[in-house]
C-alpha cells in the first residue's frame, strides 16, 4: 500500500470523477472536495468503477462491500473530502 493522505485521496477521486464527469457524462458540473457523486446523476456502476480505479493508482484494498459515498447509518450520499476519510479508514482498518 502507498503512503496516503485525505489530500492524496482527495485529489485522485478528484481527478477521476472529473474525467468521467466531462468525457463519459459530457457534464460541465464543477468537480471539487464538496463535489456528491450520488446525488448529481453519476449511476452506481460508473461509481464502482471509479472506486476500483482508485484502489489500483493508490495501491490500497478496499474491502468489496465498502460503497465509500454511502454513509449506510445516516443514509446519506457523501462528498468526495468525507468519502476519501471513509477510504483511508477502511483500507486501514478492512471492515472494522
Amino acid at each position: 500500500m502507498k503512503d496516503v493522505n485525505l489530500d492524496i485521496v482527495e485529489l485522485e477521486l478528484i481527478k477521476l470523477i472529473d474525467e468521467i464527469n466531462k468525457n463519459v457524462l459530457q457534464s460541465e458540473i464543477e468537480v471539487d472536495a464538496t463535489f456528491c457523486p450520488g446525488d448529481t446523476g453519476i449511476s452506481s456502476q460508473i461509481i464502482l468503477t471509479i472506486i476500483s480505479r482508485v484502489s489500483s493508482i493508490l495501491e490500497i484494498t478496499i474491502p468489496d462491500d465498502c460503497y465509500i459515498f454511502y454513509d449506510k447509518k445516516e443514509h446519506r450520499q457523501l462528498t468526495i473530502k468525507e468519502a476519501a476519510q471513509k477510504l483511508i479508514e477502511k483500507a486501514k482498518n478492512g471492515n472494522k
